[in-house]
C-alpha cells in the first residue's frame, strides 16, 4: 500500500536512508524518530527533516524546502527602502573577498525593525559563483527564533573547534534520560552509537551529538536546557544521516563525506577533548539573568542584531543572518579534521 503524507513507513536507520516521494514520512528506531522528505518545486532543493512525530517532521521538511527554494537564486531586484542600511562582506567576515557585486538582498532587523541591504553571498544558497562558501546555517525550518538559535549553535561549535578554550562536557552516559523512552536501546540494537556532548553558555546550552555506525554524522543545536539542545542536535544528526549528499552545496557535501569516512578520528578527537558531566548539574548551574529571547542573546554575543530575509514576501521568512557569526567563510577551514558542522 502506498505511503500517505504524514504517515510513517519503516526505515532502516543503521545505514543511509533513501527518501521516497516528496511528502513521505518514514519511521526509524522503533518508531521513535520520523524522517520526512520534501522537494522545492522551482530549484529541486531536497530536504530531509527529522522529528519525534510524523507531523512535525513533515512540517519541518516542507518549511525548509520552501526556504531553500527561495534562497537558491535570490533576485537582486527585491524591493527595499532607500533608507535601508547597506551591509558589506566586511561586516560578516574577517578577511572578506572583494565585495564587487552589486547584488543586495533586503532584510529586516529582528530587534529594531530597521531595513538592511545584505550581500547576496551570505544569503543565497546556489546559483552564484563567488569567494564565499554558501551556508544553510540560519535557514528557517521551524520559525525565526529557531533559525537564530541555529546561528548561535554553529557559531559556538565552529569557534570551539578552531580554539577549544572551554571544556567539552561528555553526557553520553545520561542519554537515556534525555531522549524519548526506548530510543537509545533501539539505536543500540541497530548497531548505532550516539556520543553526546555539551558546550555551556551563559544563557543557553549547545548540544553536539553524533550518530555513528558504518559512518558518522555530527550535528549541533542550541537550547535553553541540556535536554532540549541534545534532543534537537540528535534529530539533526539523524536527518543529516538520511540527507543525500549530492543535494547539498559542494563544500557541505565534502565536509559530510570527510566526517563520514573519518568516523574514528572525529570520535576519538571529541572523546579526548571531553570531560564527564551531569546534565542536571549543568542546568542547575545556569544563572538566568533575564528572559532574553534568541534575537537578544544573538545581539549580545555578536554585537549586531540578527537580520531576517523574506518577511512580507510570498515565501515568508526564509533565512536569518547576523554580522559577527562564524559561519560566513571564504573557504573550508584547512585543519586536518575540518569542523563537522557548517
Amino acid at each position: 500500500m502506498a505511503t500517505t503524507p504524514g504517515v510513517s513507513r519503516p526505515a532502516t536507520a543503521g545505514k543511509s536512508w533513501s527518501p521516497g516521494p516528496a511528502g513521505e514520512v518514514a519511521e526509524c528506531l522503533g518508531g521513535g524518530v520520523h524522517l520526512a522528505y520534501a522537494e522545492g518545486p522551482v530549484s529541486g532543493s531536497v530536504t530531509v527533516a527529522a522529528a519525534f512525530t510524523p507531523e512535525a517532521a513533515l512540517a519541518r521538511a516542507r518549511t525548509r524546502a520552501a526556504a531553500l527554494d527561495a534562497l537558491h537564486e535570490v533576485p537582486a531586484s527585491l524591493p527595499a527602502s532607500p533608507a535601508a542600511r547597506r551591509l558589506t562582506l566586511a561586516d560578516f567576515m574577517v578577511e572578506p573577498p572583494a565585495d564587487d557585486t552589486p547584488a543586495r538582498v533586503p532584510g529586516v532587523g529582528l530587534l529594531s525593525g530597521d531595513e538592511y541591504l545584505l550581500p547576496a553571498e551570505v544569503v543565497q544558497i546556489g546559483g552564484r559563483d563567488g569567494g564565499v562558501e554558501p551556508t544553510t546555517v540560519g535557514v528557517v525550518e521551524e520559525d525565526v527564533s529557531a533559525a537564530v538559535a541555529d546561528l548561535l549553535a554553529h557559531d559556538v561549535v565552529i569557534r570551539w573547534w578552531e580554539s577549544p578554550r572551554i571544556p567539552l562536557l561528555r553526557i553520553s552516559e545520561h542519554l537515556g534520560g534525555l531522549l524519548p523512552p526506548g530510543l537509545l536501546s533501539a539505536a543500540r540494537t541497530l548497531g548505532l552509537r550516539i556520543p553526546a556532548f555539551v558546550l555551556p553558555g551563559a544563557d543557553f546550552r549547545i548540544g553536539l551529538v553524533g550518530v555513528s555506525g558504518e559512518g558518522t554524522t555530527v550535528a549541533a543545536a542550541a537550547g535553553r536546557t541540556v535536554e532540549i539542545a541534545i534532543g534537537e542536535a540528535f534529530l539533526r544528526a539523524m536527518a543529516a544521516r538520511a540527507q543525500p549528499w549530492v543535494t547539498l552545496p559542494a563544500t557541505d557535501s565534502l565536509r559530510r563525506l570527510t566526517v563520514w569516512h573519518r568516523e574514528a578520528d572525529y570520535l576519538a578527537y571529541l572523546e579526548r577533548s571531553a570531560v564527564d558531566a551531569d546534565p542536571a548539574a549543568l542546568d542547575d548551574a545556569v544563572l538566568w539573568e533575564s528572559a532574553l529571547d534568541w534575537p537578544d542573546i544573538a545581539c549580545r554575543r555578536f554585537g549586531h542584531e540578527p537580520v531576517v530575509v523574506g518577511p512580507g514576501t510570498p515565501a515568508g521568512p526564509v533565512k536569518v543572518v547576523c554580522p559577527g557569526a562564524a559561519c560566513y567563510r571564504t573557504a573550508p577551514p584547512g585543519f586536518m579534521l575540518p569542523c563537522p558542522v557548517p
